[in-house]
């Protein structure tokens, strides 16, 4: 087994799971800022969250790279053919810290939805507000 491909899976993993442990509180705080409607507060920390997202997207491509080396898919399918190939130590750490970034994942996947959900009322709120139609979708944009 390539072991520099696995060193650097199991680095981008344990990167993640800080970047998300981060990232979780920035979300909450979001929450509350766009309740409050600061947006000069809310411009900073989005700034910050979208900092974290980019290192957390290039630890993904990082570990797409990795897993291609190691000739697995970057799927929970590849992912459980590695584990298998690891020793039961290494093995047991290792499918500990997946479940840990998946964790994480999930708890931020969750706080963006809450985020976007208040967004969503709060534009249909201020749209009631000017009487314009409520608008369900995003506005078309010209490119």
């Amino acid at each position: 087994m390539n072991q520099q491909a696995l060193k650097q899976i199991i680095q981008s993993l344990q990167q993640d799971q800080q970047l998300l442990q981060q990232l979780s509180p920035l979300l909450q705080k979001q929450y509350v800022l766009l309740s409050l409607r600061k947006s000069a507060e809310l411009d900073l920390l989005n700034q910050q969250a979208t900092d974290l997202l980019a290192q957390v997207q290039r630890n993904h491509q990082l570990r797409k790279l990795a897993m291609a080396d190691l000739q697995l898919p970057l799927t929970e399918q590849g992912f459980a053919q590695l584990l298998q190939k690891l020793p039961a130590g290494i093995r047991n750490a290792s499918e500990d810290l997946l479940q840990k970034v998946q964790r994480h994942t999930e708890l931020c996947q969750q706080l963006n939805q809450k985020n976007g959900e208040l967004l969503a009322q709060q534009r249909g709120l201020l749209q009631r507000l000017l009487g314009q139609p409520d608008q369900q979708s995003y506005p078309q944009l010209s490119f």
